[in-house]
């Protein structure tokens, strides 16, 4: 064991998980995730590879812990963001969408981190649960927030589950191509669209998410 080692070993595990997951998100940045090997991730943390073999039976596994780190910080933003709106879903959907557009989720660097990680959900099951876990917990938010749309405006049947599933799309697609090409829009336009699907929904689009008679 190395005295790098030593030293990782005294820190609190809290810290020593949250260093080898910050050196991980480094090396998906520069590497993608086919590059961003065991070792790489040693070196980036300064620590043995027998280290973290310790901790983590696979490179898959410390990467889905990444994941569910970098999606739990995301998840901890827009709630606080729910939390703090003024009351009324409209306006905690408001509060959502400028949240999902604010600078810290337009990082560059997040998408690079997010893109590594879409790319090897494919490949690995132990990511694969990751990107399902914290989609279905992103989900739910919408959900939440346009059930409680759909009970103030009296919409019988209205189906939040899918209204959330397109309304998610919707989200992710802007962020995607934000990232790509900032240029493209602002992040106020991007507010402005996701606001305008909401409109749109008021507006009569709301009988596109309406159950059939007599579905469960």
């Amino acid at each position: 064991m190395t005295t790098q080692d030593v030293r990782y070993s005294r820190l609190d595990p809290e810290l020593r998980k949250a260093h080898l997951i910050e050196a991980t998100l480094t090396c998906l940045k520069r590497h993608g995730f086919q590059g961003a090997s065991i070792r790489k991730i040693c070196a980036e943390a300064g620590v043995s590879v027998g280290l973290i073999n310790h901790h983590y039976a696979s490179k898959d596994e410390l990467v889905a812990e990444a994941y569910l780190a970098v999606t739990g910080r995301v998840m901890k933003l827009l709630r606080d963001a729910i939390d703090e709106a003024p009351p009324g879903p409209r306006a905690r959907l408001s509060a959502f969408f400028q949240a999902s557009f604010c600078a810290e989720l337009l990082d560059p660097q997040l998408l690079d981190a997010w893109l590594a990680f879409w790319g090897a959900v494919k490949t690995a099951q132990s990511i694969n649960q990751a990107h399902d876990h914290s989609y279905g917990e992103y989900r739910a938010i919408l959900v939440k927030v346009l059930t409680e749309l759909a009970l103030e405006e009296g919409w019988q049947g209205f189906d939040a589950e899918l209204a959330a599933i397109s309304l998610s799309a919707l989200l992710d697609g802007l962020w995607l191509e934000s990232g790509l090409n900032p240029q493209t829009f602002t992040p106020d336009q991007g507010v402005q669209i996701c606001e305008a699907w909401v409109d749109g929904l008021e507006a009569g689009g709301v009988r596109r998410f309406l159950r059939p008679v007599g579905a469960c």
